[in-house]
């Protein structure tokens, strides 16, 4: 390498060791664009339509999920009503849907039962505040060290202690409380002559409808079909079930105020809960977030530090209402990308329904019978029992069923905490016993060096540059060394930040970005977490295809699964050494 080529990388390397400056006015000048779209004649009855279907499955699921969590219905109600134009507004993500999330709920219910429901407002101030303060603080990249197997198995767990603990209340029996999931089945099982048959029955349809109403078509309201359906039923028929009850009327539903302090020996424990919830939301709404932007791409690119702003000013306006915490809900989310929507505005009109919902017919929401609620809850609990996102971490790394196991089980045995602390030791133990066991691995973290390579060992089609002659004789080379793992998350970050100052300063300097090559023959071993958020970020970076990102060396099996899991369309040219269209790299800088 040349001594101006060797200057070159290292002025690269220095500028993107450069911290991101903070989000002093939260990402506002990055958003005002976004909002300028909302009212764009092409789009506005698309988005408007899609926010009201959205809003149409909101309200029964915000009803659902705050009896889920043990809190008042109006609880859910406002919280939807006011964190969903915050978060549609202020996050990272055009399309996403923000509001309480049935993840979340059994969270909730373990925050209120061990420390009251007036702590909650609290809480859900204490987790926006965290959001906010990492969002400006550009830390959305910590939010990610959860391992993806270990958030797996804590949605299968809420899953299930969903069904179990929705069961009773579908079939109009009283269970005592305190119960496991096996002793509310054993419950259940010594007493099923306590089962009203009425309610079971409007269980079984409220459920049945949600799951068989999509299939007819894909944007109906599935769940307000089902839940007013139920209610119909209820009160033409007569029948003898337990009804939601009253809520309060208008606006007096939306009560805002400062919460009470807790004393101050209560606030070690209050900490506590409040961590393992804005942990939770966080890797939740970002995951979520993630996912929504594979399925449709729109001007504004994904930004996890500002989702991170958007869910905390979410949750904050939340608290300030009295309300539960929040996260971009995926459910609802995907519903909007299906339904058409282009920009933020479903998210503010959902909002509204919901608001119109509370404000105009609290009435017709208190005769909505509870076992249709449960028939909700358990539709969606069912959905969460079998995660796609394990699918993918066990294809990837069988090893990933111990994290998974040991968070679905320690939820079961010892509580929601306990589970989710059991998982994330666990993955960390899988990793250094990786460690441990893999003479080939030096490291323990991935790390990356930064070289050229002569161009003619490059496969890129040269078609895609306007002048394509210039291209120079060698390109940029990124090594990858090491496990790529959810340990590998700020390395891949600044690995991300280097290749972004690159394609900058190329614009800039010579007024294209030439291609940039990722080389995966260092790499150990693979986890899907790891792998799936450099996939991720390489392709953000690369602009979804603008700029040419090619990596090299995928010849083996675990890395080339890996890769498929977590890029099926191969949006990243990808070769390896058995691949016949590649030239085996001889580069004296290249020393794999």
């Amino acid at each position: 390498m040349s001594d101006s080529e060797d200057n070159d990388t290292k002025t690269t390397a220095a500028s993107a060791k450069k911290p991101a400056p903070a989000k002093l006015d939260f990402g506002v000048s990055s958003l005002v664009p976004e909002w300028k779209r909302m009212f764009s004649q092409d789009t506005l009855f698309t988005d408007i339509s899609a926010g009201i279907t959205v809003g149409c499955i909101a309200v029964p699921l915000s009803l659902a999920i705050a009896l889920a969590s043990g809190v008042p219905a109006e609880v859910g109600l406002v919280t939807a009503a006011v964190s969903g134009v915050a978060g549609g507004l202020m996050g990272g993500t055009t399309l996403a849907v923000t509001g309480p999330a049935a993840a979340i709920s059994l969270l909730v219910v373990s925050a209120v039962e061990q420390h009251g429901l007036e702590a909650l407002p609290i809480i859900t101030l204490g987790c926006g505040a965290l959001q906010v303060a990492s969002g400006v603080s550009n830390l959305g990249v910590a939010c990610k060290l959860v391992p993806v197997s270990v958030i797996a198995g804590f949605t299968t767990g809420v899953g299930t202690m969903i069904l179990t603990g929705q069961l009773p209340k579908a079939l109009g029996m009283a269970v005592p409380s305190g119960l496991n999931p096996i002793e509310v089945l054993s419950f259940v099982a010594q007493h099923t002559s306590q089962v009203n048959s009425s309610a079971a029955a409007l269980a079984v349809g409220t459920s049945a409808a949600m799951f068989y109403l999509p299939k007819l078509h894909p944007k109906m309201p599935s769940a307000l079909l089902a839940v007013g359906g139920a209610t119909l039923a209820t009160h033409t028929l007569g029948l003898d079930v337990t009804l939601l009850g009253s809520i309060p009327s208008g606006l007096e539903a939306f009560q805002i105020g400062i919460p009470s302090l807790p004393p101050m020996d209560a606030v070690p424990s209050l900490a506590a809960t409040t961590l393992l919830i804005y942990a939770m939301c966080s890797a939740e709404s970002l995951l979520s977030c993630a996912a929504l932007e594979k399925m449709k791409k729109t001007p504004y690119k994904y930004n996890p530090d500002q989702e991170l702003v958007g869910q905390g000013l979410a949750n904050l306006t939340a608290g300030m209402f009295f309300g539960m915490p929040v996260t971009s809900v995926i459910a609802r989310s995907s519903l909007n990308v299906r339904l058409g929507a282009s920009t933020r505005l479903p998210a503010l009109v959902q909002s509204g329904f919901v608001f119109s919902s509370v404000a105009l017919f609290s009435q017709s929401i208190s005769m909505i019978p509870m076992s249709a609620l449960s028939g909700v809850l358990i539709t969606t609990g069912i959905g969460m029992l079998n995660p796609a996102e394990f699918k993918h971490c066990y294809a990837v790394q069988k090893k990933d069923a111990l994290p998974f196991a040991a968070t679905f089980g320690g939820m079961l045995a010892f509580g929601l905490a306990e589970g989710i602390g059991i998982g994330c030791v666990s993955a960390v133990a899988l990793h250094y016993s990786d460690k441990l066991n893999l003479e080939i691995l030096k490291m323990s973290k991935m790390k990356y060096t930064t070289s050229t390579i002569p161009t003619e060992d490059i496969h890129f089609d040269i078609s895609q540059h306007v002048n394509a002659n210039t291209i120079p004789n060698r390109l940029p080379l990124y090594q990858l060394n090491g496990p790529i793992n959810f340990i590998s998350m700020f390395e891949i970050d600044r690995l991300m930040k280097e290749i972004q100052e690159n394609i900058e300063k190329q614009e800039i300097e010579i007024g294209r970005v030439d291609p940039i090559v990722v080389d995966l023959d260092g790499v150990t071993t693979v986890e899907f977490t790891g792998v799936e958020e450099l996939v991720n970020r390489l392709i953000e970076v690369g602009d979804h295809g603008k700029y040419p990102i090619q990596i090299i060396h995928c010849e083996d099996d675990a890395v080339r699964n890996a890769m498929d899991q977590c890029d099926p369309t191969h949006k990243l040219v990808r070769f390896s050494k058995t691949n016949p269209d590649e030239v085996e790299i001889h580069s004296e800088n290249n020393p794999f």
